[in-house]
């Protein structure tokens, strides 16, 4: 089945199925890994061959084949392994380390050589999975992929090609063009790694020492990296449109004659305020700088005020000098219709909140962005693309 071959319904059914049944037999027996399966999103598709993982939308996305996923691995517990060796190398971010100097196909081997020695003897790997006994010249075990990498490329020509294809697809490690996306996406594992540890509970304790001090020092080190003002920007700068509009002023540069074309770049872009009693004064304030920036850089900005309904609306013009409308209970639904039904429509959105009220309903036809104020709760923000002030 090649890349963007429709995929039989009763195939993909099954498929669904059994991802569902893979993802319950790890939270029963290894629930911090079943628990992070749900922060990250899913792809059941013909876009890659076999299973991997990259980031999207600035989300975390697990990528699995259909018919590899069904008929490839037909013993059981395979699948789980699959998609443990998938959950891994976001843990490790093999992705982020990889350096564009590298051979790419050593480093895949690399990666797989230490993500296989961590799936323990509660998951069979598919035939074909690199382990450390899968080379002729000895290898030790519990080495970073940068020293594998090392090792393996001085053992290059012993290398059969056919160990450089596997279960997992590297191919989807390639860099977003968006920036934001990445970044974004960074930030959404984190939270999900972070949410998984607090909902394994005592179980977390149970995992091998090596898998708890990753699990650590990736909660560490991301939680002080992301620059939410950073983000912020590079979100509203990233949905902005292109217009091609006539104009007298100046002749086509490809036919010499009157009108030529002026290309203009520009955006409209929402920014939702929650104006509910439960967000500091000061936060607001603080989000408003951030408003100026955006603005400055050619945004055509709308604010909308809203608690538990839309209170106000106006064009943003450099100044906040108006007291808020609002300081009632939170409802995110009502902003988000009204963002929804603008025409013309919204290029993007954000949503300055402290997450403090049901789930969003609302289909939106635009990218959103969820701003959480310090100490902000996302536990009503699942699936959603979310970066905290505090972060």
């Amino acid at each position: 089945m090649s890349e963007g071959q429709s995929v039989d319904p009763a195939l993909l059914a099954r498929a669904q199925e059994q991802v569902g049944r893979a993802v319950i037999a790890l939270i029963r027996e290894e629930p911090f890994f079943g628990h992070l399966l749900s922060g990250i999103n899913r792809d059941i598709s013909t876009k890659t061959e076999t299973a991997g993982v990259s980031f999207r939308n600035g989300r975390p996305l697990l990528s699995i084949n259909p018919e590899f996923f069904v008929n490839g691995l037909p013993i059981d517990g395979q699948q789980s392994a699959v998609i443990k060796h998938e959950v891994l190398h976001l843990l490790l971010d093999h992705a982020g380390r990889f350096d564009d100097h590298m051979d790419k196909d050593v480093y895949n081997l690399a990666a797989d050589v230490v993500i296989n020695q961590m799936i323990g003897d509660k998951w069979p790997l598919p035939p074909g999975a690199i382990h450390l006994e899968s080379f002729e010249f000895p290898l030790p075990p519990d080495m970073s992929a940068e020293w594998y990498y090392r090792e393996l490329l001085e053992h290059a020509d012993e290398i059969p090609d056919e160990m450089k294809s596997g279960h997992s697809d590297h191919e989807m490690w390639d860099t977003p063009e968006d920036e934001a996306d990445s970044t974004i996406g960074q930030h959404e594992l984190e939270r999900a790694i972070r949410d998984a540890q607090d909902r394994s509970g005592e179980s977390f304790a149970l995992l091998p020492m090596e898998i708890q001090s990753l699990v650590q020092s990736r909660v560490e080190h991301l939680q002080p990296s992301v620059d939410w003002r950073r983000v912020v920007r590079m979100f509203a700068t990233s949905s902005r449109k292109t217009r091609i509009s006539n104009t007298l002023r100046r002749p086509s540069k490809r036919y010499g004659t009157y009108p030529g074309t002026k290309v203009k770049r520009f955006q409209r872009l929402a920014v939702i305020i929650d104006t509910s009693g439960s967000v500091k004064g000061e936060s607001i304030k603080e989000f408003f700088t951030e408003v100026r920036s955006i603005w400055r850089q050619g945004c055509e900005v709308t604010i909308i005020e809203a608690d538990n309904a839309v209170r106000q609306t106006w064009e943003y013009r450099g100044r906040y000098e108006r007291d808020v409308k609002g300081r009632a209970g939170t409802k995110f639904d009502p902003a988000l219709q009204w963002v929804a039904d603008a025409s013309p429509p919204f290029d993007a959105a954000l949503y300055f909140t402290d997450g403090q009220a049901p789930a969003p309903t609302v289909a939106m036809p635009c990218e959103v962005l969820w701003v959480l104020s310090a100490n902000g709760k996302t536990s009503s923000l699942t699936g959603q693309r979310v970066i905290s002030l505090s972060g």
